[in-house]
């Protein structure tokens, strides 16, 4: 099931999802048509649509072009076009149903997929949808199936373009051999497929010779402006960036120009949207863009794909939310490992006709990850969002941890009329759906650029803003920045147990193999699923750790350490960080394990945010599955992990942190650094310190003392925030 999800986005999706999927975006199609009240929820109200309402909706649905850019076995379409068949025929289309489906398929219904065997199986499902209702008993007489190898293609949407620099000399001689094709047979079907073949390439020619032309002119004037003079006449010469731009621009006009020669010498016809669809380009675009595209992260991908991603795609250049990147102290690495799926709403979007809808199936975390900053923002800026619904703590769907979530979005023509939209935002919970609509304001976290969206209702919005406003952000806080635990890149090689201890050292085993290692360089470790609020679980787990108190790596290892090490040598110095100089020993972000100040260590991972102390001169280290903050003191450190430990800034945190499996969050550094803490901390330690410092010896508060007194260190009642408490905790 992985390995289908990978290759094509739709290839197994729960008939739940693609019903309401499709339903959504046909909902509005027919609200752009001005029929009111004739749908509820995607389908047909239980009355007749009147004669006026049913030709405005015959002529929408007629006129419609709908695609699946990752049709996968095409789930997607044959719903859709199952209920356009319907549609028709209840507003008074009087041909057979079979007809009609034949009809819509060959006029609106258009899919792409990078994956062959997707391909057929999408062609054989929709054949089957018209056969199923044709009505006759004799199957040769069944009337020859539509030819559909030109409805749905096989190709890389992503590599495909889209309709921004369509030529299209006949793009209406190209409409009507499609339509002639899919009804031919024998002999003329030959023909019409090598005439359709000759029109796609003459399209396929102008659309990259115009894509030359711009690439050439925009290396003109990079050039030109590098040999222009300045104020003392002088050649100015290349600034910050034009050289690199204009090496970019050589290698695109390669292979550009290496494209077009293939063409003309009778080579395959790569997919383009603008050559294999101008028909639809010279209309405006598709009418919906639908589907459910692969869920993958770009680390995945190979790199010279992710360059040609990086240059034509704006959502993967701008990638990161910026705000939360700097608060987290992230690189711009990390705040750009954005997931596949965003760049297929881009190029949705594109595909779209100005008014046209877009309705997909995404991860739910491209709505509060670091990452999402670059889709989010676009949806704001070119596009209306409609609907957003949360399906991640819903029953799973899927047959792999997934969390899904659906986005419905009108394109626009004025930039950022979006932001003045008012969606309907829904969450599912088990079998409970609650919905509400609201301004797109009170979806985003901020005004930062590419904040993430909460789906909060708006009362409980209300207080989690309120909760904000009443604190200060703990990385303004001055108490300190979240950092990420260690990190090895080779756990085989540094982990390992104790089985006993000398006066010196320590003698620890991997089970295949034991080794004596000085007790200096052997540390207790801490992984996250053993942090527990106040305490930790005990292991024997220990870490070979070949670094000073300051966390640099050893200049020359012990002897034993060495030992140890030696036999892993060529995996350790295979790790993507060994680079710069490093020695091959080294360990990574090893600032979590510097031990002079108390420290505030937190699981990744939860149901709800879960802390622990560890004092100043303890030397156990926090591995990457853990989180920590040196604090100034004990009492800071007592005080936070009360904050941190109590149910106030779960239901907080619960609203932002990005979603994992089960109804767990995972509690990231960004998270972390947004979350509140009292505006008067010295007050507020005094309140929580106590009760942290029982929690730290054994005798934890109760969650109603530790909730009371964390509502006393806000300066807040539990009224104002019991709907946020009730919403994310219960």
């Amino acid at each position: 099931a992985s390995r289908e999800r990978r290759d094509s986005g739709a290839f197994y999706t729960p008939h739940a999802l693609v019903v309401r999927t499709t339903d959504a975006a046909l909902d509005l199609v027919l609200a752009g048509a001005e029929v009111a009240d004739a749908t509820r929820d995607g389908v047909l109200a239980a009355r007749p649509p009147r004669d006026e309402e049913a030709g405005r909706i015959r002529d929408a649905m007629k006129q419609i072009r709908v695609l699946d850019p990752a049709c996968g076995s095409g789930a997607f379409l044959v719903h859709v076009l199952e209920r356009i068949g319907g549609v028709l025929q209840t507003c008074g289309d009087d041909r057979p149903l079979a007809a009609i489906r034949r009809h819509v398929l060959t006029r609106s219904i258009f899919g792409v997929d990078i994956n062959p065997m997707a391909v057929w199986l999408c062609e054989l499902r929709l054949w089957l949808a018209v056969v199923l209702d044709d009505g006759t008993d004799d199957p040769l007489r069944v009337a020859p199936l539509p030819n559909l190898d030109h409805n749905i293609r096989c190709g890389d949407s992503l590599a495909g373009g889209d309709f921004a620099e369509t030529v299209a000399p006949r793009a209406g001689r190209l409409r009507g051999l499609r339509s002639r094709y899919a009804r031919a047979t024998g002999p003329r079907k030959r023909s019409l497929a090598r005439a359709l073949d000759r029109e796609e390439r003459t399209h396929l020619r102008a659309w990259l010779e115009a894509q030359l032309a711009r690439l050439m002119e925009q290396r003109r004037a990079l050039v030109q402006a590098a040999r222009g003079r300045d104020l003392f006449g002088a050649r100015r010469g290349p600034v910050a960036g034009e050289r690199e731009a204009l090496r970019a621009l050589r290698t695109r006009v390669r292979e550009t120009r290496a494209r077009l020669l293939a063409l003309e010498r009778g080579g395959a016809t790569p997919f383009a949207f603008a050559a294999h669809f101008p028909d639809v380009a010279q209309d405006g675009g598709f009418d919906l863009v639908i589907g459910n595209p692969p869920w993958v992260r770009v680390h995945r991908i190979p790199p010279a794909t992710r360059e040609r991603w990086r240059r034509e795609f704006r959502v993967f250049r701008g990638a990161a939310w910026e705000a939360g990147v700097r608060a987290a102290r992230a690189g711009r690495g990390f705040g750009a490992q954005i997931d596949v799926a965003a760049l297929f709403v881009e190029r949705g979007l594109a595909l779209a006709r100005p008014g046209g809808i877009l309705s997909l199936l995404v991860p739910a975390k491209l709505w509060r990850s670091l990452a999402g900053g670059g889709v989010r923002r676009l949806l704001l800026d070119d596009a209306a969002l409609r609907t957003l619904e949360d399906w991640s703590e819903a029953p799973p769907a899927f047959d792999a941890a997934t969390y899904p979530s659906l986005i419905v979005a009108q394109r626009v023509s004025e930039r950022g009329a979006g932001q003045r939209a008012e969606p309907t935002l829904r969450v599912h919970r088990g079998r409970m759906s609650i919905g509400w609509r609201a301004p797109c304001r009170a979806l985003v976290l901020d005004e930062s650029p590419g904040a993430p969206w909460l789906t909060l209702p708006p009362d409980a919005r209300a207080a989690f803003d309120r909760l904000a406003r009443d604190g200060v952000a703990l990385a303004e806080s001055g108490l300190g920045h979240p950092t990420l635990g260690v990190k090895c890149g080779c756990n085989d090689a540094f982990l390992a147990k104790q089985v006993a201890a000398r006066a010196r050292s320590i003698v620890i085993t991997d089970g295949s193999r034991d080794g004596e290692v000085e007790a200096d360089w052997v540390r207790p470790v801490l992984r996250g699923e053993a942090v527990r609020p106040w305490r930790r679980a005990e292991s024997a787990e220990r870490l070979v750790y070949p670094c000073d108190d300051a966390g640099r790596a050893l200049m020359v290892l012990p002897a034993g350490v060495r030992a140890w090490l030696v036999p892993s040598r060529s995996r350790l110095v295979q790790r993507s960080d060994v680079h710069g100089g490093r020695a091959w020993w080294s360990l990574f972000r090893t600032e979590s394990a510097v031990n002079d100040r108390p420290r505030v260590v937190w699981a990744d991972l939860g149901r709800a945010p879960q802390a622990l102390v560890l004092s100043a001169g303890d030397r156990t280290v926090a591995l990457n599955s853990c989180y920590v903050l040196r604090t100034r003191d004990l009492t800071d450190a007592l005080a936070l992990a009360a904050l941190l430990n109590s149910s106030l800034a779960a239901a907080w945190l619960g609203a932002l942190a990005e979603p994992a499996r089960g109804g767990y969050r995972r509690f990231l550094a960004w998270t972390m650094a947004r979350l509140p803490v009292p505006d008067d901390w010295a007050r507020a330690r005094e309140i929580l310190a106590p009760l942290g410092a029982r929690g730290w010896h054994g005798d934890p508060p109760a969650r109603a003392e530790l909730l009371e007194a964390t509502l006393d260190a806000f300066r807040c009642r539990l009224r104002s925030m019991s709907a946020l408490l009730s919403w994310t905790c219960r």
